[in-house]
């Protein structure tokens, strides 16, 4: 008998959960001296690639058309580019305003992934940084957040899908002083995937995202922020994220009148009477689980 998709998403989230909760006991000196940013990509796939796989594999075949495992179409470029912009300047926006509030950067969450990203310098492994901490936890977090979540959650309509697949993917970085960043990042990528309907065209937006925070982020907090400029600068990167907003859902526009006009479906859309509703979504026993292991990391 197939599992209901509001118990089997949240099913998911909870096991990758508990393996990446248990992946911060690991201390980072004990993934090897030779090249640990393999060990971290093992760990990645271990806990994000394989349930991912094994979910779909259970899902039946088919199941790729359903988390858009497919190329975007070269007319969405424009659209990947501009998200890819609006993500970051959304992100840093968000970070500046918390700052203004908490009187301090959020910190970075605390499981072994960037717990061995912030040992040190990068040095001459800056490519194995980029899929360790770049590309890897994109593909895998995209594969799952606006791969599988997005199709699961989609009987409940899509805007449940987006909001419950952001909510999922907050949770999943157990970082509560973030997790105003982590949910706008994630409506932006489901947008993203909405778009340009496939999951590829988000984790190239995700990559990018994370290229900018591995390697450039810092350095322009440090460089940038200071008491007497850091309200004309948050104001400043607000109206540069409103703006790339504006021209992102611009794009999408155009790329749904394209859409439309080429007579291209629509298989997400259900009707209203076949919809599950959202709530019970949220008061299935694995989306309480869920909940229950954010609070406990959390406050761990």
């Amino acid at each position: 008998m197939k599992i209901k998709s509001v118990n089997a998403a949240p099913t998911l989230c909870a096991v990758i959960f508990l393996l990446l909760l248990g992946s911060s006991l690991i201390k980072p000196e004990s993934l090897g001296r030779q090249n640990p940013y393999l060990s971290v990509i093992i760990l990645e796939l271990l806990i994000f690639a394989m349930p991912a796989l094994f979910f779909c594999r259970l899902r039946g075949s088919g199941y790729s058309r359903a988390i858009r495992f497919r190329l975007f179409e070269p007319g969405a470029i424009p659209f990947v580019l501009i998200s890819s912009i609006t993500l970051i300047f959304s992100t840093c926006a968000v970070k500046l305003w918390l700052y203004t509030i908490l009187d301090k950067l959020p910190s970075a969450e605390t499981v072994v992934f960037a717990s061995y990203a912030g040992s040190g310098g990068y040095g001459d492994s800056i490519i194995f940084a980029s899929l360790a901490f770049a590309l890897f936890p994109a593909i895998t977090e995209e594969l799952v957040f606006r791969g599988i979540m997005i199709a699961e959650y989609e009987d409940c309509g899509v805007p449940a899908a987006v909001i419950f697949s952001s909510l999922l993917f907050t949770m999943l970085h157990f970082d509560l002083p973030n997790f105003p960043v982590y949910l706008v990042s994630g409506v932006l990528l489901a947008i993203t995937v909405y778009a340009c309907r496939s999951v590829l065209a988000s984790i190239v937006v995700h990559t990018v995202n994370n290229v900018f925070s591995l390697f450039f982020e810092d350095y322009i907090w440090n460089s940038i922020i200071q008491p007497r400029n850091i309200v004309i600068f948050t104001f400043i990167v607000t109206a540069l994220t409103l703006l790339s907003l504006s021209l992102m859902l611009g794009e999408a526009g155009r790329l749904y009148k394209n859409y439309g006009a080429y007579g291209t479906e629509s298989p997400y859309v259900r009707k209203k009477e076949d919809r599950t509703p959202p709530v019970y979504a949220v008061m299935t026993i694995p989306f309480a689980a869920c909940f229950l292991i954010y609070i406990i990391a959390v406050l761990m």
